[in-house]
């Protein structure tokens, strides 16, 4: 509930920027974008996702899946930001990157499950 009124309270906020400083409007908006955007990282996502891996902590690749999703939900929230400032290259390239970071991450997982794979075959033979 906080996080809601918190975000109302800056919407308000830069409705009144827009209207009396409109070539500040677009500097602020972005800094009261990181600021709500570490506020809910901070307050709601990393207890939740804590809440998550206790539950399933047993689970094989439960918290590389859930900080992958997550890292990656921040690259959708980053390219958002660029395309509503035109500048859709930059949004692009920040979603290239955090593919780019995910898949090394996970090829290097998976091939550490595949070189354990390929000595059980070896122990098989």
């Amino acid at each position: 509930m906080t996080i809601l009124v918190y975000a109302v309270i800056l919407l308000l906020i830069l409705i009144l920027i827009k209207e009396t400083v409109p070539k500040l409007y677009s500097l602020i908006a972005i800094i009261f974008f990181f600021i709500i955007l570490h506020f809910l990282i901070s307050q709601s996502v990393l207890p939740l996702i804590g809440q998550i891996l206790s539950y399933v902590n047993s689970v094989p690749y439960v918290p590389q899946l859930v900080y992958s999703a997550l890292f990656y939900q921040l690259g959708i929230f980053f390219k958002m930001l660029f395309e509503e400032r035109e500048h859709e290259t930059m949004g692009e390239f920040v979603m290239f990157s955090v593919r780019i970071v995910l898949l090394t991450y996970w090829v290097n997982e998976f091939a550490k499950v595949l070189s354990s794979f390929t000595s059980i075959l070896d122990k098989l033979q």
